[in-house]
């Protein structure tokens, strides 16, 4: 986010031998990530790769499911329905367990469509006979079952690393977004 404010001239005008004026800024600047202290020890705040990994986990699901959907083509399995869906089951449950909660639905719709579109009509058309409703409803309880399998483990992780001492990932402070 880009804070507004009238330009500083890089340097002073002629003749003048006034500094320049720095802009103070608008926004206060994120707290340090160094340790912290919590509950009366010191801490280490954990990294946000794990933050940025279930950020990306939609974006990197559409382009596994597109490379799913051409790899079922090419060697000929898309005709072999049950295969196809188990292969899309797997891909869902991987994808909803490395998601967000909140971007599940969003997993589901686009392995769904991706599947419907290419392995059951395969001229990107969506339809909902019962062999879609049947492929939809396999996909979002395999989305489901994901999801929750690593909520689980996340909680038992957090409960854990409470148990033992040490800062657990829901402790640390999140960025305003």
């Amino acid at each position: 986010m880009a804070a507004l404010h009238h330009p500083v001239p890089a340097h002073p005008p002629p003749g003048t031998n006034a500094p320049t004026a720095t802009p103070t800024p608008r926004f206060p600047r994120p707290a340090p990530r160094g340790p912290r202290l919590l509950a009366g020890r010191s801490v280490r705040v954990a990294p946000a790769a794990d933050d940025l990994g279930r950020d990306l986990a939609l974006p990197v699901g559409a382009a596994a499911s597109a490379v799913a959907v051409t790899t079922l083509l090419v060697t000929g399995q898309a005709t072999h329905f049950a295969f196809s869906l188990v292969a899309f089951a797997l891909l869902t449950v991987a994808i909803a367990a490395a998601a967000r909660p909140r971007v599940v639905p969003a997993v589901l719709l686009v392995s769904w469509m991706f599947f419907d579109g290419f392995v059951v009509h395969q001229h990107a058309e969506l339809g909902w006979q019962q062999t879609d409703r049947t492929s939809f409803w396999i996909l979002a309880g395999a989305g489901l079952s994901g999801a929750v399998c690593a909520a689980t483990a996340r909680a038992a992780g957090t409960r854990r690393a409470r148990r033992q001492g040490a800062a657990a990932p829901s402790d640390r402070p999140r960025d305003a977004d």
